[in-house]
């Protein structure tokens, strides 16, 4: 059962801000850093979310998937992760209640009800969020509580 567009909003930004914020704790010389063979880079790790933040509002507009280009740093791809943020906001807050109950095509022509696809997303970065807080403690940065709360 989908919960109101509001706690979708609320949900997504108190996890999105929280990730942010401990990305922004990252140096860039870390960017490279990867912690398993055949492992993803911090960079493409956030790279990865804004792909996968990128095709949801996509999906969400109506929009075929689109593939990214990689970012040439961390710092790059982390501004552009936070840049995109109020782009789902807006993408979240625009749907109505009804919205939220409509099928959508997602990832291999399943159908999905929208809100299906929006929990989807932010199981998915929170699954990624605490790789990354792994990741932070393997170089040394202290993480940031897991949200952020208001």
């Amino acid at each position: 059962m989908p919960y109101a567009v509001e706690d979708y909003v609320q949900m997504f930004r108190r996890h999105r801000d929280a990730l942010v914020d401990l990305l922004e704790r990252l140096p860039d010389e870390s960017g490279d850093t990867t912690f398993w063979e055949g492992g993803m880079s911090i960079t493409q790790l956030v790279d990865h979310l804004y792909s996968t933040s990128v095709g949801v509002v996509d999906l969400l507009s109506g929009r075929p998937w689109g593939k990214q280009s990689p970012s040439p740093s961390l710092n790059a791809a982390v501004a552009r992760l936070r840049d995109h943020t109020p782009v789902v906001v807006e993408a979240l807050s625009s749907l109505s209640d009804d919205d939220l109950q409509s099928e959508r095509t997602v990832f291999g022509g399943a159908r999905w009800p929208t809100y299906q696809l929006i929990d989807f997303h932010r199981e998915h970065e929170v699954h990624h969020k605490g790789q990354l807080w792994l990741m932070a403690r393997a170089v040394e940065v202290e993480p940031p509580f897991f949200v952020r709360m208001p």
